[in-house]
């Protein structure tokens, strides 16, 4: 796969993930941020790491050569396969963020074509998060002997390949749990779901090279934003038409969350089965994240 990507080159992907904003890239790099991994060792062995569930068995580091200009050698393979069970790779934040503080967080990663399966009719996600240790749960989808989800305060990067004759897709979807609120009367039924807000846009992402995907956190505009773009032959950021969801925070219950862990959220769909309803290694060249200070410069 990685033979695919030689053609992008200029900007490194440093710069395309914090530097760029809706209208083209600042000149120089930013700050160091608070969180950044690119993989270029094993995470896997480190003590730093934040490994919950079944991850291990999802992932598998990549000792290889840099696949496009910008990157470093090394990557992450994770495996989203909604018949295994649920498991998430983190690591931690130095400090925990909450619903006031603006945030950025990124990720750099290639969707691999190869054996990519996406049922119509099933409905499944590609996702990275940002989570709180304590109480965000791996319970993500419910099951069909309880719909509750125990994925409180969550905000989650979402993507699903799914093209259903009935409701179309493929759909760009990040999600907002925010605290559980068991005082609901349909808590006990839903969990995290009578806390949660979404936004979700038909936009399908290529397969076979980078996409830079970025989670906007603006408590001041009252938004969580999510977009995505390629890059172009000279390594410019060139935004993927469509792929711009924004979840109204206004639209959560409670509005309140804590966060202390970024990472990628490998979930279990509680009611699928076979065929699976999403199968798809996605390799990841870079996970971030940093106050919106840091990331604008």
């Amino acid at each position: 796969m990685h033979a695919r990507l030689g053609r992008f080159s200029a900007l490194t992907v440093l710069v395309v993930m914090l530097a760029a904003s809706a209208s083209g890239f600042a000149g120089s790099i930013p700050s160091p941020r608070v969180v950044s991994e690119r993989f270029e060792t094993d995470p896997l062995t480190r003590a730093d790491i934040v490994l919950e569930g079944d991850a291990l068995a999802r992932l598998t580091w990549n000792d290889d050569a840099p696949a496009f200009p910008g990157d470093r050698p090394g990557s992450l393979t994770a495996l989203y396969d909604s018949r295994l069970p649920a498991g998430r790779i983190g690591w931690p934040l130095p400090s925990p963020w909450d619903q006031s503080d603006t945030f950025r967080a990124s990720a750099v990663f290639v969707i691999d074509p190869d054996g990519l399966v996406a049922d119509p009719f099933g409905f499944f996600q590609i996702s990275w998060s940002l989570w709180n240790s304590k109480h965000t749960g791996l319970e993500r989808t419910g099951t069909f002997t309880s719909f509750a989800a125990d994925t409180f305060e969550l905000l989650e990067f979402a993507y699903f390949p799914n093209v259903s004759p009935f409701f179309g897709g493929p759909f760009l979807s990040p999600s907002t749990f925010g605290v559980a609120d068991p005082e609901n009367p349909s808590f006990d039924l839903l969990g995290g779901f009578v806390n949660f807000a979404f936004g979700s846009v038909a936009a399908e992402l290529p397969v076979g090279q980078p996409l830079v995907a970025v989670l906007s956190h603006r408590p001041a505009e009252g938004v969580l934003v999510a977009t995505v773009a390629t890059l172009d032959s000279r390594g410019i950021r060139v935004p993927i038409p469509g792929a711009v969801a924004v979840v109204p925070l206004a639209s959560l219950p409670i509005r309140e969350y804590s966060l202390d862990t970024l990472g990628l959220t490998l979930w279990h769909d509680g009611f699928g089965g076979d065929p699976p309803s999403l199968r798809a290694e996605v390799v990841f060249h870079e996970i971030s994240a940093a106050p919106a200070a840091l990331a604008d410069r």
